[in-house]
């Protein structure tokens, strides 16, 4: 049975598999990014409650006495804590304003490296991605 056809199969699977890597690579690459977006804009909004929840109705002047310690609570997850959520994310990537007397908001960025793609040579470009996350909350 010596068709003409013979080894081609082999060849159509040499022919798709870089396109496919490069597809799962991407797939991947996106997941990670909205993995880490979700934990961006979930470490907004703890920080923001957690600033709301330290006045006991007094207004900003608590909130703007410990701006430190609610800083360390969204990059860190805790006031005591030493490793960041986010790879690379610091403490001077976040901002806290006080509104009013009535509002506490927390607006925080983050730049999005990726792991595969960035080894690839296709081009010299930077492919990072800034993202930003902000959240509002009443002053309890």
């Amino acid at each position: 049975m010596n068709s003409p056809s013979k080894g081609f199969a082999a060849l159509e699977l040499l022919i798709a598999l870089p396109v496919l890597l490069l597809l799962l690579v991407a797939v991947i690459e996106v997941s990670r990014m909205m993995l880490e977006l979700n934990t961006l804009n979930k470490s907004v909004r703890i920080g923001a409650r957690y600033a709301s929840t330290q006045t006991n109705a007094a207004g900003c002047g608590p909130v703007n006495n410990r701006i430190e310690d609610i800083k360390k609570v969204v990059v860190f997850g805790s006031v005591n804590g030493t490793s960041a959520q986010l790879r690379n994310w610091q403490v001077s990537d976040v901002v806290i304003n006080c509104t009013d007397n009535q509002y506490v908001s927390i607006v925080a960025s983050y730049t999005f490296l990726p792991t595969f793609a960035s080894s690839l040579p296709i081009s010299n470009r930077s492919l990072s991605v800034p993202m930003t996350s902000s959240s509002v909350m009443r002053i309890f």
